[in-house]
């Protein structure tokens, strides 16, 4: 009834008041009328300004708050007081659009109001604007992202929709303090509301958690400040969640990396969508993110979780910070990034299926590297299976697995050829013939060219390709699958020769080739493998020029110093340190000098022009960066402009 207040009630505080509360006894009812009738309110856009009601009105002062002149909080105040509920404003601080987690609040950029009304013997907290709105994430420009759903393939084309609820958001009405303070800082601490309250430096750390957090019943398990510093280039990041809808949630994550403009035109932010290992286990979300060694930087970390049975007016659940001041030494990505995640989750329930022997998504194989997965079937159904390895070939994985179906239970026995991580991809459908052309001969052409093109052989896919165009066969979606594997397989060998030879010449030529944005999504992390190498290539060629156009009283003004500063004297050695040198004949300056001063074949100049970093060892890479680890290029620019141009190659 309230959510429809008649117009010519709703032109006065006291008549508007009088229609939303009559009939109703407690004052928590009379509190939630008001409550619903401001937060349901959609304010037209009136062209001319006569025609707005006067602002002493309730509907004249929604329109104050459209041209930003009134608020919510004061709305909610007056009408509360109309029927004798003592209600204040707060003021504080917020949390609000335009926060970026970790950053410190800032007094003016993020001041806000909101309400405590007194009921039932008690201060409770509302916040009447938030209510009206359901946020989904927000984007501030600062960020790139780097991994999202949208990156993710597992090789299964499906349809994606999204639905929109539109609905109020009732976690700011009533909210428990404990948890109100996580979005929300007032002036007076007193209007905390908690038996210890806290400081502003304390609500600047804590998580980042937005009301859908609380509605699914989520807890904070590992990190308890919204800053999360990476350990050897690793996060392990886990959120405990409810025993009832564990096995139903589903948790998706996006990760942007913070945009620096020293780094804008010159390289593409590298993709973490294979670096990211989400599962979930007792009850427990588990999120480990891995940084290779070139990924080190500022990161952002949204965190978004779905129950199919309660659909909320957003599912973004949290923001985490996340700064890794330098990647793993080794890091390899995973096999595949799966759209469904790891383990054994709702599509089983599609087919019958439930896991006997794993449910979860990480499996320890046994001493003998064999593993064997069970599950027991209901419906007659049809399985394919894949292994795979970042670096090992699906076709050559083929032999290391294996299925047994019997007594109403699929066995899969897996066997991988070595050590490492390895992802089982298990694929179901009801079972059925394919129907092929009548011709037996034909019929067994399109079941040969079916299987190369599973398996992946360059070779046999050509050699099929070229039976089908000689006899004909008629093209039912296989032959342009077949077209297409070996299209991605070709691309696939050259761009992969041509990271192994460092070829920047022959990964633009490759490149600037694959046009076809869906080739590039079905190469996956080769792509962005290729280029963050060309990236890097482009730069090198570029600072290696940087070094070559160095005028020769540039060099010289680095020779003559005859007791350089710290920063100079590092960054020479580790100069000389990738040239080959050892550091044992770089400790002392003169000894720098005099290989400064060298001409010919032997000049500075020439052996940067020459240098191959193909050939670099990884002691003298990790020596070099741990040198040039304690400076920054502003500290070596300030002591010699020289010195920081070989800073920067």
């Amino acid at each position: 009834m309230y959510l429809k207040a008649p117009e010519e009630v709703a032109g006065s505080y006291t008549s508007l008041v009088e229609y939303l509360v009559k009939d109703l006894d407690s004052d928590l009812a009379k509190l939630r009328a008001i409550y619903y009738w401001i937060v349901t309110q959609k304010v037209p856009v009136l062209l001319c300004q006569k025609d707005i009601p006067s602002p002493d009105t309730p509907v004249g002062y929604l329109h104050l708050i459209r041209q930003k002149k009134g608020t919510y909080s004061k709305l909610l105040a007056s009408m509360c007081r109309k029927t004798g509920l003592p209600c204040v404003v707060i003021n504080g601080l917020a949390k609000s659009v335009g926060y970026d987690v970790g950053e410190k609040v800032d007094l003016k950029k993020f001041k806000n109001s909101w309400n405590a009304v007194y009921i039932e013997g008690d201060w409770r907290l509302v916040h009447p604007y938030w209510a009206a709105l359901s946020a989904r994430g927000y984007s501030t420009g600062k960020w790139a992202l780097v991994d999202c759903p949208d990156f993710h393939d597992d090789g299964i084309q499906r349809s994606r929709s999204f639905i929109i609820y539109s609905m109020i958001n009732d976690f700011f009405f009533l909210t428990d303090p404990e948890k109100f303070i996580t979005k929300c800082f007032p002036k007076d601490n007193r209007w905390q509301l908690l038996e210890h309250p806290i400081t502003k430096e304390h609500f600047e750390d804590l998580p980042f958690l937005q009301p859908s957090f609380y509605e699914l019943g989520l807890q904070v398990d590992s990190h308890n400040n919204c800053v999360i510093h990476a350990v050897d280039g690793k996060v392990n990041l886990t959120l405990k969640i409810p025993e009832e809808s564990a096995n139903r949630l589903q948790f998706l994550y996006k990760i942007y990396k913070l945009r620096c403009p020293e780094d804008e035109g010159e390289y593409d932010y590298y993709h973490l969508e294979r670096y990211v290992l989400h599962y979930c286990k007792d009850n427990i979300a588990y999120f480990e993110i891995r940084f290779p060694p070139i990924a080190g930087g500022d990161y952002k970390l949204e965190l978004h979780c779905k129950d199919p049975e309660r659909p909320m007016p957003s599912d973004w659940i949290c923001d985490y910070r996340i700064i890794c001041g330098s990647g793993m030494e080794e890091c390899f990505p995973l096999p595949v990034a799966p759209y469904i995640g790891w383990g054994a989750g709702p599509e089983l329930d599609k087919y019958g299926l439930s896991p006997l022997s794993h449910r979860y998504g990480v499996v320890d194989c046994d001493e003998d590297l064999t593993t064997l997965v069970k599950f027991s079937m209901d419906s007659d159904v049809e399985f394919h299976t894949e292994l795979l390895h970042y670096s090992t070939s699906k076709s050559e994985l083929n032999k290391c697995i294996d299925q047994e179906i019997c007594d109403g239970k699929a066995t899969f026995i897996v066997s991988p050829p070595h050590e490492g991580e390895f992802a089982l991809q298990i694929f179901c459908k009801n079972r059925g013939e394919l129907q092929y052309n009548n011709n037996p001969s034909l019929s067994d052409l399109r079941n040969r060219l079916i299987q190369a093109t599973e398996n992946g052989d360059y070779d046999e896919l050509a050699s099929a390709l070229e039976e089908c165009k000689k006899r004909g066969l008629e093209d039912r979606g296989d032959v342009h699958n077949a077209r297409r594997k070996l299209c991605l397989e070709r691309i696939n060998r050259e761009i992969r020769e041509a990271i192994s030879n460092r070829d920047l010449e022959m990964l633009e030529r490759t490149m600037n080739t694959l046009s076809d944005t869906s080739l590039k999504k079905d190469l996956g992390r080769l792509v962005d493998d290729a280029e963050a190498v060309r990236t890097r290539l482009r730069k090198l060629k570029r600072l290696r020029h940087a070094v070559l156009e160095m005028d020769q009283k540039t060099i010289s003004e680095i020779r003559s110093y005859p007791k350089p500063p710290a920063a100079v004297h590092g960054v020479m050695v580790a100069t000389f340190l990738l040239l080959g040198n050892k550091e044992i004949e770089l400790k002392k300056w003169s000894k720098v000098q005099g290989l400064i001063s060298k001409r010919g074949k032997e000049s500075l100049k020439r052996r940067v022009a020459s240098f191959d970093n193909s050939k670099l060892h990884p002691a003298a890479l990790r020596r070099v960066k741990t040198i040039l680890a304690r400076y920054d290029i502003d500290t070596v620019q300030i002591a010699s402009a020289g010195a920081a141009t070989f800073y920067q190659w």
